[in-house]
């Protein structure tokens, strides 16, 4: 069984989060504390910090949702109604832009016969909504989201619940994904095999992992695997 993570490896999630960030600091004018051309990168990190106390299993999902609306106004006395609404407002934005990378369906192409499964830290509504805009839906038998398990990657039982649920032992699955800790690490520490997909080919991988710059250099990093190490 080979499972894919979304956001970074097979759905762009950097270049829509940064569009719908500006289009939301332009309808927001004067109420939102950064510089325009900061708020991208700020709009990040602010969303990192509160989606992974959601993954930690510390906050609810529309709990972290509203930390972020209320940190990114520096108004920590908005209501949850007027928080939710914001949020809303940033996601209708987003989601519009969302797209798959060029190379994510002649990957998954390439790879028919296999059995394909996705692993997602994201809200099961709003990442298969990705999925089938961007005609990738199709592709994937097995899908398990951290809403669903109420820990995200890297911790062990997100991982554990997709092999369950595909019904293979964790050592004949592979985990593609873009982040070294929640990704590759997390899928690891459970005996999964791991390949991190590197996109921006910035530094030298830290672990011994296969690595792989592009979704198009997946087929022969799986083909240099032992039979064993797969799905029959």
């Amino acid at each position: 069984m080979i499972f894919f993570d979304i956001d970074g490896t097979v759905i762009d999630h950097a270049s829509a989060s940064a569009e719908a960030s500006l289009n939301f600091f332009d309808r927001f004018s004067g109420a939102i504390p950064f510089k325009r051309d900061e708020f991208p990168a700020a709009w990040e990190e602010i969303l990192n910090k509160h989606f992974k106390r959601f993954c930690r299993g510390e906050i609810s999902l529309w709990d972290q949702r509203r930390a972020r609306m209320r940190e990114v106004f520096g108004a920590p006395e908005l209501s949850d109604e007027e928080a939710d609404s914001r949020y809303r407002a940033f996601i209708g934005e987003y989601e519009s832009r969302t797209r798959a990378y060029d190379d994510a369906a002649p990957c998954l192409d390439a790879l028919a016969g296999e059995r394909l499964g996705i692993i997602s830290n994201g809200a099961r509504d709003q990442q298969i909504g990705k999925l089938k805009r961007a005609g990738l839906f199709r592709y994937f038998s097995v899908l398990v989201f951290s809403e669903d398990v109420g820990l995200g990657k890297p911790h062990h039982s997100i991982f554990l619940a997709a092999s369950n649920q595909a019904g293979e032992d964790p050592a004949r699955c592979i985990h593609v994904g873009d982040d070294l800790t929640a990704d590759v690490m997390g899928s690891q520490a459970l005996g999964i095999e791991a390949v991190w997909l590197d996109r921006h080919a910035i530094f030298e991988c830290p672990i011994p992992v296969p690595r792989i710059t592009a979704l198009s250099e997946l087929g022969n990093v799986l083909g240099r695997k032992p039979r064993s190490s797969r799905s029959a």
